[in-house]
């Protein structure tokens, strides 16, 4: 029975490690935990499985079984997560990315940091950013700028002409995300789908809009939008992702993350 429990022991903390150097190493992390920490990931992993070819050999240690249930427990609910992880509140359209690795970097694609409609050039900008500089005040009432995000609507919101671009800023992991929303001005709120993936352009008014009414993503633990600002859009359409979905970095000056 000790023989048993050793290399079940053993087995466990093998597999425990082999799975997080994977998972750290694999195209999906970014979608459970802040892609700067895959380093740490893989060293751990690395160091559980170390730790598991030592525990077979270490005979004098007496087992629990309730320790080996925790174990199991973790790699049973790791597991869950990885197969489930396309019901996050994501957009249909997701980026084809690697994994963090030692760079603690993802693929990206080149984005350009403006675009121009109408002869009129705009800033693209992220929503976390567009909220930092309200703020810090390099946002102000006439700057132009291009967002994207996922849709959100309410019929508190469709009554005042307005839908939420909104996206999860990751600090850690998916577990502490927050929902960062910018109010946009339409011409018809239901032109646009709930959850869509779209693109706004428009410029920044001032304007206080349903005072004490909060809006949020799926999965997001918190949410916070603009007290003051709203984008009045000139253009809303749905398109694929730039980049990633979610928001990691934040930057305080031109060119700004998107």
């Amino acid at each position: 029975m000790a023989v048993l429990m050793r290399f079940l022991e053993s087995f466990l903390l093998i597999f425990m490690g082999s799975f997080m150097a994977m998972l750290a190493r694999s195209p999906i992390y970014w979608q459970f935990i802040h892609p700067k920490y895959s380093w740490l990931t893989f060293v751990s992993g690395v160091i559980l499985i170390i730790v598991g070819f030592g525990c077979f050999f270490h005979t004098q240690r007496k087992r629990k079984v309730s320790e080996l249930l925790g174990v199991l427990s973790f790699l049973v609910l790791a597991g869950t997560a990885i197969t489930t992880s396309g019901s996050l509140g994501m957009p249909e359209t997701k980026p084809s990315m690697g994994g963090g690795g030692f760079t603690m970097e993802y693929p990206e694609e080149k984005i350009s940091p403006t675009m121009e409609i109408g002869g009129r050039e705009y800033t693209k900008i992220n929503v976390a950013e567009l909220l930092l500089g309200e703020s810090e005040g390099f946002v102000k009432p006439g700057n132009r700028f291009a967002i994207q995000g996922t849709v959100v609507r309410a019929p508190e919101l469709d009554r005042e002409g307005y839908i939420c671009v909104g996206r999860l800023l990751i600090t850690c992991c998916f577990a502490d995300s927050t929902a960062v929303l910018t109010p946009v001005k339409v011409d018809d709120p239901e032109h646009y789908q709930s959850g869509a993936w779209v693109r706004a352009v428009g410029t920044i008014e001032e304007k206080v809009l349903l005072p004490g009414m909060s809006f949020t993503l799926p999965g997001a633990l918190t949410a916070v939008r603009s007290d003051i600002y709203i984008m009045h859009a000139i253009e809303v359409e749905e398109v694929s992702v730039e980049g990633v979905p979610f928001i990691f970095d934040i930057q305080g000056q031109a060119p700004f993350s998107y």
